[in-house]
């Protein structure tokens, strides 16, 4: 049987009657815990107007050449960096229970029930960190111009060649040490060599028994060789059900930290759960949760993905 449910946000008794049914004999909360993996990739900092402008400072320059005492002094600078600027957007959610409600309100739940306002945010930013992986190989949305995930980077000093943090094909060991070879490659904003030490792996669900196989194995999977796995073994996997844009894409993160992850998550404010109106004696329940924030990326070496295909 169908549930006759509208999403209106009121709790009412012709809406809510199981928690009024005396033919029920137990009222379950349905499981609606938070289960976001995919903060710990992204830079979290507090913004101070809906306009935050990012931009990448280096202290990176060419290595000093011969120069005797009584010769010109080399002086060097560094390259500038990229910009970008992020627009933060509010979210909202509200909630009402009626008086009437809580007075027929037999299982004492109503009152847990606008907890959900909380859990449903932290569903929402989760998704919205999802969304930077999803768009990861198309579009101009990086501070260069680029994708997150790319082979043609341009390099803050113009004088160097093109970076690249795009692997290919689908998750195989092969494929997967190739990836983390990539970010062995890695070079700086000169052109110089800036290794990138992959310790985790990104999956979406479709890919999480590969991965785990790949990474879990002693000896080389897919191979008949005997043959050690040492690149890729012990990276921990990482696997989230809110990559929904392709079940193939799979990612390695590096170990660097704070602006260096490249992966922002910006707020001016946090979830917030308050009190709205006048709380009437009839509502005596009406909650809102609210917060501002905006998720994306500027340029990232720290990210090295594969569309898997």
């Amino acid at each position: 049987m169908a549930n006759d449910y509208t999403d209106v946000g009121i709790f009412e008794r012709d809406g809510r009657i199981d928690n009024l049914d005396r033919s029920i004999e137990l009222l379950w909360e349905r499981r609606d815990e938070h289960a976001g993996v995919l903060g710990q990739f992204f830079n979290d900092q507090m913004a101070e107007s809906m306009s935050y402008k990012l931009s990448s400072v280096s202290s990176v320059v060419g290595m000093p050449v011969e120069n005797e005492d009584t010769e010109e002094a080399p002086y060097v600078t560094s390259a500038p960096g990229f910009d970008k600027t992020f627009t933060l957007v509010p979210y909202r959610l509200f909630v009402r229970v009626t008086g009437t409600m809580l007075l027929a309100d037999r299982f004492n739940n109503i009152v847990a029930q606008t907890g959900g306002l909380i859990t449903s945010s932290m569903r929402r930013i989760e998704y919205l960190r999802a969304g930077t992986f999803t768009n990861a190989f198309t579009g101009t949305a990086g501070a260069d111009g680029k994708p997150l995930v790319g082979d043609d980077h341009p390099q803050e000093d113009n004088r160097a060649t093109n970076w690249d943090n795009e692997g290919t094909g689908a998750l195989t060991g092969a494929n997967f040490q190739a990836l983390v070879l990539l970010g062995q490659n890695m070079t700086n904003e000169i052109g110089a060599p800036d290794p990138v030490d992959i310790k985790k792996l990104l999956v979406p669900t479709a890919l999480r028994q590969k991965a785990l196989e790949l990474t879990g194995s002693v000896l080389a999977a897919e191979v008949s060789t005997n043959t050690k796995t040492v690149i890729i073994g012990g990276i921990e996997v990482v696997t989230s059900p809110h990559l929904t844009g392709s079940a193939t894409a799979y990612f390695g993160f590096g170990d660097r930290e704070g602006e260096n992850k490249g992966l922002h998550e910006i707020y001016l404010m946090r979830p917030e759960l308050a009190n709205t109106g006048n709380n009437p004696v009839d509502i005596p329940i009406d909650k809102r949760i609210k917060f501002i924030t905006q998720v994306g990326f500027t340029t990232s070496r720290n990210v090295i993905g594969s569309l898997g295909t």
